[in-house]
């Protein structure tokens, strides 16, 4: 294997007939340039130069060794340069998963605003409550709910969005609201619920300690952003994050009950493929959703 830097020294020393005129143009020693060019002969087992005291000439090997490093450089220089436009590009599709009461709810309407700022840049939105596999899908960033587990995904923590039990004020003027979790059971509850898992449980936090309540729910689905519009709608109550209902206790739609029982805080965060040297249109959407969750918890402080 040869050093890149040894042959685009073995190319000066041809073009300028100097090895001290090269080593000078490469901010090298003329020592350190001969210990190059002789390690270079050394691995092709050839003698590329013929020295005298004043000139360096091509030897017939040299000269064909020459002509293929010229053209194995300029074949390298243009793969980089092609690598690196392409990388500083903002263009082409970037495909985001998320989950579908975030997306439809808060996301969306910043996407759209991003695609008006860059508009050669397409979106592929995968909105699913289940984690994603990037890779099988083909998508480079997800948006996701709680702690993860060790993976090769990179992140970048969102916000935190705790959990809260909340009613529309439609159903809470026809049924009441509980005064502590046991009381609700005494209600009709609304929950989320992903596979085949048949016990159902909300957790709380109180004074440090955790209590797992047990339910009965009258309606179930795996899809958060219909358990929202249930809740709004007054069929019952839910439990949900405080990003996906912000707006709606911020204006009314739904109110916080059982507010000393506040789950634990639940991180939003932004995953995406391990990478040294991410996209210019990915870091951009990255810090783009940074931002906006920023700004949005600023907007929307946890009660």
């Amino acid at each position: 294997m040869y050093h890149l830097n040894d042959l685009k020294l073995a190319i000066r020393i041809a073009d300028l007939n100097s090895i001290s005129a090269a080593s000078r143009e490469l901010n090298l020693t003329p020592a350190a340039a001969s210990a190059a060019l002789k390690r270079l002969e050394q691995r092709l087992n050839c003698q590329i130069f013929i020295r005298s005291t004043r000139n360096m000439h091509l030897t017939e090997e040299g000269k064909l060794f020459i002509e293929s490093s010229r053209e194995a450089i300029n074949i390298l220089d243009v793969a980089s340069n092609t690598l690196n436009n392409n990388n500083d590009q903002v263009s082409g599709d970037i495909g985001l998963s998320m989950p579908s009461d975030l997306g439809r709810n808060i996301v969306s309407d910043w996407l759209e605003t991003f695609l008006l700022s860059t508009p050669s840049v397409t979106l592929t939105l995968h909105l699913s409550d289940h984690n994603s596999d990037l890779i099988e899908q083909n998508l480079q960033i997800a948006l996701r709910y709680g702690h993860l587990a060790d993976s090769p995904l990179k992140r970048r923590y969102l916000a935190s969005s705790p959990r809260y039990v909340v009613a529309s004020p439609e159903y809470i003027e026809k049924y009441g609201q509980p005064n502590s979790p046991a009381e609700l059971q005494q209600h009709k509850l609304l929950n989320w619920n992903l596979g085949n898992n048949k016990q159902h449980q909300w957790r709380f936090n109180k004074d440090n300690q955790t209590r797992h309540i047990n339910i009965n729910p009258i309606k179930t689905t795996n899809d958060g952003a219909l358990l929202r519009e249930w809740a709004v709608a007054g069929h019952g109550i839910a439990y949900k994050n405080w990003i996906d209902i912000a707006k709606d206790v911020e204006q009314g739609r739904l109110i916080i009950l059982l507010k000393e029982y506040r789950s634990e805080d639940v991180p939003l965060q932004l995953v995406y493929l391990q990478t040294e040297y991410p996209r210019k249109k990915l870091r951009m959407v990255i810090d783009y959703l940074q931002q906006k969750f920023t700004e949005f918890s600023q907007q929307y402080p946890c009660p």
